[in-house]
């Protein structure tokens, strides 16, 4: 009888389908991370707004991107520098450390960001005044933004972080509703809105958490050993990315202007928007659970090694984190992979009709962004490896790669547009691999080389 109900009880505790589909749904958006959410939230913005006017709201989306590129390259070095100082201070549950270095940094990055770019836009652009302060606006919320979250996923509360996103997604749609604007200043004051609420949300739950005395700046994080190899190597790896856009944007034969700073590219930017949004969506399935998927088996593996397992035990874990690392590699050839093959078979069979009239960089774009995900995951891995050389090197390969690649992509003419990009990704993912590999094969010589400081 007692087996009968505990096997109730335990039929009972399980999750309905609907809870499951969400539990599922919101691992898979804290895995993809904000990403996602702000890219739909954009795309519903400018589908509204396109529905109301007729006409896409370019100039928005310009200034959106301009000001996410710009955040990301400004804060990519302090946020990597401030993520691998609370790791290890978390590790060493020295935690009265976190509030004091998120301050620090916020300070730093507020300050870069408003100079930068109060400098760029009120030099280069025409665009009135109040637009240029939200310029200003955005992209010093949006430095402070990643900073806030990169201390927030240290802490392993992403839900945090999706359900904070979640919400200031929904304020901006609402807003947008309410108002009915259409214009670039109101559409940028409304997403500006959206972007307060993860960031005052995210500050909130520090100081709640965190603050129990007077705040002091703590610049630890800026003073690790190797700290300029680590932010350079990030800042390389979003300089990459976001290389080839001002490259097409400035170029005479494929860029158009609204003003002298204000530039886009209308046969790259919108296929390349699409692409990415579709790398998010194959993301869903990709690296829903990948933080447990790799750092369960490496915990396990350094625990071990630490402690002088024997070596038929460190053979186990290595053994699982690189069948973990197999089977995410797997899952990104084949779930990425399909969506692209897919989407690109409806396209060519005219399902799917294309809004721009070049029929060839969709098609290098997507395949491109396989590889871009491959090399991401990459990355990713090797920041758990604590292996910042190697993503350094990388990614100079992969910015030289995309700047060289892009211009002569350009003068060999429209037919050859996404090439550059699609190229950058395949080699540099190539390359990646080969790296990931020897290190793996190497990990335990890896790991007390850096325990003893070997040279």
């Amino acid at each position: 009888m007692a087996g009968i109900t505990f096997l109730l009880e335990k039929h009972i505790k399980r999750p309905h389908l609907a809870g499951f589909l969400m539990m599922e749904t919101e691992q898979a958006c804290q895995a993809v991370g904000p990403w996602f959410i702000t890219i739909s939230c954009l795309l519903l913005m400018g589908l509204i707004v396109y529905l109301a006017t007729g006409r896409p709201p370019t100039q928005f989306y310009l200034m959106i991107t301009y000001t996410t590129g710009l955040s990301l390259i400004i804060s990519s070095p302090v946020y990597t520098l401030l993520s691998r100082f609370l790791a290890d201070e978390i590790f060493s549950r020295r935690t009265d450390s976190i509030f004091n270095a998120l301050i620090a940094s916020s300070i730093i990055m507020g300050l870069i960001s408003m100079s930068i770019s109060s400098i760029i836009i009120f030099s280069f652009s025409l665009v009135p005044a109040n637009q240029k302060i939200s310029f200003v606006i955005l992209t010093t919320l949006l430095s402070l933004l990643w900073c806030i979250v990169s201390v927030i996923n240290s802490l392993d509360k992403d839900s945090l972080t999706f359900w904070l996103f979640l919400a200031g997604a929904g304020t901006s749609i609402g807003l947008l509703l309410l108002t009915g604007t259409t214009d670039v200043q109101g559409l940028t004051l409304i997403f500006i809105a959206g972007i307060a609420i993860p960031l005052a949300g995210g500050y909130a739950f520090i100081v709640k958490l965190y603050l129990r005395r007077s705040a002091t700046m703590n610049w630890g994080f800026l003073k690790r050993p190797d700290a300029f190899k680590t932010g350079l190597a990030f800042f390389l790896v979003n300089l990459g990315f976001w290389i080839d856009k001002p490259i097409f944007w400035y170029s005479r034969s494929a860029g158009r202007s609204f003003d002298p700073f204000f530039r886009y590219s209308p046969q790259y930017d919108f296929p390349f928007f699409v692409a990415i949004s579709l790398m998010m969506i194959a993301s869903f399935i990709v690296y829903k659970g990948i933080k447990k998927e790799i750092r369960n088996p490496f915990r396990s593996f350094i625990f071990k090694l630490i402690n002088n397992f024997s070596f038929q035990e460190l053979s186990l874990e290595k053994v699982n984190l690189v069948q973990s690392v197999k089977h995410i590699i797997l899952r990104i050839l084949l779930v990425h992979g399909g969506v692209v093959m897919v989407v690109l078979f409806f396209v060519s069979i005219a399902v799917i009709p294309l809004p721009w009239t070049n029929p060839f960089v969709f098609h290098y774009l997507m395949i491109g962004t396989i590889f871009f995900a491959l090399w991401f995951f990459c990355i990713l891995l090797m920041q758990y490896l604590d292996d910042y050389d190697s993503i350094l090197g990388l990614a100079l390969v992969f910015l030289i790669l995309n700047i060289v690649c892009t211009v002569v992509s350009i003068r060999l003419g429209w037919e050859c547009y996404g090439l550059g990009f699609m190229v950058s990704c395949i080699v540099t993912s190539l390359l990646s691999l080969i790296v990931l590999n020897l290190k793996l094969g190497r990990l335990e010589y890896g790991v007390f080389k850096k325990a003893v400081r070997l040279p």
